[in-house]
């Protein structure tokens, strides 16, 4: 499969209010399909003394790349606000310890960039908010 092109600009997305959860991230302009839209940054933080330290943080900012190493995404960036939707826009690529983000179709202005988080780090799961028609109601 070819890779996608590069990165879209930084003012086609903004940070607003969101349904599904606090904080999320809108196309500020369309955005087409197969496309790089940017990264979610942070700190490399190493495993597994990292999961200990997020274990009872009411919102958690990480992402495991691999074995050994996390992204602690607390001050990520923009990206950091994509929320979790069953029935995702956006897919994430983990590529030298990056985390990439891709649009897996067009997007219209407006819409809200999600992502299907899969497991989450939450003892017993979390409620999932997204309201897609095939919502699995936790994460």
């Amino acid at each position: 499969m070819p890779r996608p092109k590069t990165s879209i600009p930084a003012d086609a997305v903004r940070v607003g209010s969101s349904r599904i959860n606090g904080r999320g991230i809108f196309a500020a302009a369309p955005l087409p399909g197969r496309r790089k839209l940017g990264e979610i940054t942070g700190q490399l933080v190493k495993l597994p003394g990292a999961r200990q330290s997020i274990a009872h943080a009411p919102k958690i900012y990480f992402v495991e790349l691999d074995e050994e190493w996390a992204l602690d995404c607390s001050d990520g960036g923009p990206f950091k606000h994509l929320n979790h939707s069953c029935e995702p826009n956006c897919y994430l690529r983990i590529f030298n310890r990056r985390l990439e983000v891709y649009s897996l179709g067009s997007i219209a202005e407006g819409i809200e960039l999600t992502v299907d988080y899969g497991v989450t780090p939450h003892a017993g799961g979390m409620k999932c908010g997204c309201g897609a028609k095939n919502c699995r109601g936790v994460l």
